[in-house]
């Protein structure tokens, strides 16, 4: 149970792409995992992590409003202290594998998702580690996941729910 109030800010988990992000999450997240929510919005799905098991989660939204009402609904859910939130599109790169993501979720618009991947997103990423991501409106998927392709990530899982589509993916082994 989450207990949420999203202020301005957007994520409530009733809209398709949140809760396609929730299914991926609840199907992913192991115990003492470390997760990155791009876009935190509410921190719906930052706190998600952390109460699925996350030993640690990383929210960052580039709206402060967001990040400060991400800051009260993990206060609210009794998980502040495994949270970091940060106004910046992605935290600093990480300097050694450990301190790389087993998940990264992104719950935003498809064309800053490709962007995002098209940038090299897996630097934050563990090896052997999971996109999570939505917002993906159905008549972009062929796209994204064309960029996944292009980055060398398998489709592990592909939901849909009405218009909208959520994947989750790992990058493939290099040879």
């Amino acid at each position: 149970v989450i207990r949420l109030d999203p202020g301005m800010a957007f994520g409530t988990g009733t809209h398709p792409s949140t809760r396609l992000c929730l299914l991926n999450l609840e199907r992913h997240v192991r115990p003492g995992m470390r997760v990155l929510d791009v876009g935190a919005g509410s921190g719906i799905l930052t706190i998600a992590a952390v109460k699925l098991g996350a030993w640690t989660a990383v929210g960052t939204d580039i709206d402060p409003l967001a990040v400060r009402i991400a800051g009260e609904n993990a206060a609210l859910n009794a998980v502040a202290e495994r949270i970091t939130l940060l106004t910046t599109p992605l935290p600093p790169l990480p300097a050694h594998d450990d301190d790389r993501f087993d998940i990264i979720v992104v719950n935003i618009l498809a064309e800053v998702i490709i962007a995002l991947l098209d940038a090299d997103l897996h630097a934050w990423l563990r090896p052997a580690g999971h996109l999570i991501l939505g917002g993906i409106i159905d008549t972009w998927a062929d796209a994204v996941l064309a960029a996944l392709d292009r980055q060398g990530y398998t489709v592990t899982a592909q939901l849909t729910d009405g218009d909208w589509v959520g994947l989750a993916a790992q990058r493939r082994a290099r040879p």
